[in-house]
């Protein structure tokens, strides 16, 4: 196959422009999922086809929509437009006014920059501030996740040395538990636990999901890594909660995991739902449905499926009403 002009080659900046990516993130589904092969010049600089840009352009919509990365990757162009196609029709305002906020782009490459100059005081201060001026979804989405993102890619890759991994999940933290301090809740919201199962010791998936949780109106314990399935049930009933969210990273093929899966749903009371999400969750996938478990794949979805949960308590009669 001939290679396309160089009038129709586009470098990452314009690719950048053009699709909302920051060249962090782009660069991330590169290496882990293959979403497009650049090609390279002379010197190693990456440049993209129109036809790359329009497949980022549709990733873009269908990530947007809820869906992991890892979800649509594999798709091709034809199943990529009608995934996105559907959630037009399925959500026409929101389609149809979303656009990508440069503000976004800014705190991101912001924070990231930052993070690779060892700069703790401008990660937090750009945090903080996207925090403040974004909508709680949109910066979760938009700044949080692929902030988190591009650091483990970069981290594991050897592209950012350890210190500065650990200085920018340090900062991270600490903003994300200031968000989930932040919100008022009422007092007769619906009660959550978040948290990670035993030998799960990554928990800032299960940080992304508590300050979700906080933000859509509901009363968050989080409980931080790696706690068993009887301490976790002891958690939520004194919780009094209505809900456990657990985020399962890594490792994805330990049987004990499965077993506490599995131990937990047992002794938790049935009215008590059972949430599991994180990038690990997919492999459990045989033992979560076995046990009734509920598999959320982003954390759009874990808000969506928190707001319904709590709309639909709300319209539950009270005690004693005739």
């Amino acid at each position: 196959m001939a290679a396309s002009p160089p009038s129709l080659l586009h470098s990452v900046r314009v690719v950048a422009r053009r699709t909302g990516l920051t060249p962090d993130l782009l660069r991330a589904w590169e290496k882990r999922y293959r979403v497009v092969e650049p090609m390279r010049t002379a010197g190693g600089q990456r440049n993209y086809t129109d036809a790359d840009i329009e497949r980022l352009r549709l990733l873009v919509r269908a990530t947007a929509g809820g869906r992991q990365i890892g979800q649509v990757a594999h798709l091709g162009k034809a199943e990529l437009e009608e995934l996105t196609a559907g959630d037009v029709r399925l959500a026409p305002e929101s389609a149809a006014t979303e656009a990508v906020d440069p503000a976004v782009s800014q705190y991101l490459d912001g924070a990231l920059t930052a993070a690779e100059h060892f700069d703790a005081t401008a990660l937090e201060a750009g945090l903080r501030t996207a925090a403040l001026r974004l909508p709680s979804d949109q910066v979760l989405d938009s700044v949080f996740g692929p902030l988190l993102l591009a650091i483990g890619t970069r981290w594991q890759a050897g592209e950012l040395p350890p210190a500065n991994g650990h200085l920018a999940t340090s900062i991270i933290r600490r903003v994300l538990t200031w968000m989930t301090d932040f919100p008022s809740v009422r007092e007769d919201a619906p009660a959550i636990v978040v948290g990670t199962p035993a030998l799960q010791m990554h928990d800032l998936g299960a940080m992304l999901a508590a300050t979700a949780a906080a933000g859509s109106g509901w009363r968050v314990t989080f409980l931080g890594a790696s706690l068993p399935a009887l301490e976790l049930a002891r958690a939520a009933r004194l919780a009094e909660a209505d809900t456990v969210a657990l985020s399962i990273v890594h490792p994805v093929d330990d049987a004990r995991v499965a077993s506490e899966l599995r131990e937990l749903r047992m002794i938790l009371p049935a009215h008590t739902a059972l949430l599991v999400g994180g990038a690990g969750a997919i492999a459990y996938a045989n033992v979560l449905n076995e046990i009734g478990a509920e598999r959320l794949d982003s954390i759009a979805a874990l808000r969506n499926w928190l707001r319904e949960r709590g709309a639909a308590r709300q319209r539950q009669p009270t005690a004693g009403a005739g």
